[in-house]
């Protein structure tokens, strides 16, 4: 679902993200990376879709879906990002595992990218 890079342990990679733009669909299978300060959504091919600085992102999660999707603005944009539904398409789940990844999405973008202290 989110896991480091091994070319970049410095970059948070969030697979299987359903991303869109209204009711528009742009990836089922596309990714999220944030390294550096930035955020970038790629669609299912790895083709950049958007990006921009963290310092210029919000999130939001999206109410009618329970939590399990984020409202993103990058520097102005909006996308509907969903981590770890991608391979869920046209299936009920509860599944934690997406919980946990829109909670760690969500702090990231809030926190431009920094990981927590451990304890």
């Amino acid at each position: 679902m989110s896991q480091p890079s091994e070319q970049n342990p410095g970059a948070m990679i969030f697979d299987q993200t359903q991303i869109g733009r209204g009711l528009k669909p742009l990836a089922q299978h596309g990714f999220v990376v944030i390294e550096n300060g930035s955020i970038t959504l790629y669609d299912s091919k790895q083709q950049p879709i958007h990006g921009g600085p963290l310092s210029e992102t919000t999130a939001k999660k999206v109410p009618m879906t329970g939590g399990k999707s984020l409202s993103v603005n990058i520097a102005g944009e909006k996308f509907n990002v969903s981590p770890g539904w991608g391979d869920l398409s046209g299936r009920f789940a509860l599944n934690r595992s997406i919980n946990s990844a829109v909670k760690a999405l969500k702090y990231l973008i809030d926190n431009d990218g920094r990981m927590p202290d451990p304890a």
